[in-house]
This record gives structure tokens, C-alpha cells and sequence, in this order.
């Protein structure tokens, strides 16, 4: 999946909350809880200006609904 030019993922078996992977390699990987309000978890690099992050959070916020359909389909939930 492709979401504002960057890679995105599910992990196949994950955690809770519902969240996918977004990067750009070599610069930055996030967390991305499409259904809070805090968003964005930093998981290594530098974290993305905050004008890419607005755009990011735009993109979700539309499309929080296939978002967490895709997630159910794709998510095996770890206990």
C-alpha cells in the first residue's frame, strides 16, 4: 500500500490499537494509529516535518473506515 508517497504495511500478526507502518527507507519509520487522536509513534529515524505529518493525518482521517476494514482482513491480533 501506498499512502502520500511513502510505504505502508499491516503486519500480518500485530497488536492492538488497529495501526499500520508507514516509511520512507532510510529517513524514518512510524507507527500509524488510524483511530486515536495522537497518531504518529516515531519508531526509528529522524520524525517527518510537520507539514508532511498534516498531509499524512489528512490522508488517514479519510480514510479511517477501509483503513480499519483492511486491518480486520489483514491482522492476526497477538494475545
Amino acid at each position: 500500500m501506498r499512502l502520500a508517497g511513502f510505504d505502508a504495511w499491516f503486519n500480518s500478526q500485530d497488536h492492538e490499537p488497529p495501526h499500520f507502518h508507514l516509511r520512507k527507507p532510510g529517513e524514518f519509520e512510524l507507527r500509524v494509529f488510524f483511530l486515536k487522536g495522537d497518531m504518529f509513534e516515531l519508531k526509528w529515524g529522524d520524525m517527518p516535518k510537520a507539514k508532511v505529518l498534516k498531509l499524512l493525518g489528512q490522508q488517514v482521517r479519510s480514510k479511517r473506515v477501509e483503513l480499519l476494514i483492511e486491518w480486520s482482513k489483514k491482522v492476526q491480533v497477538k494475545p
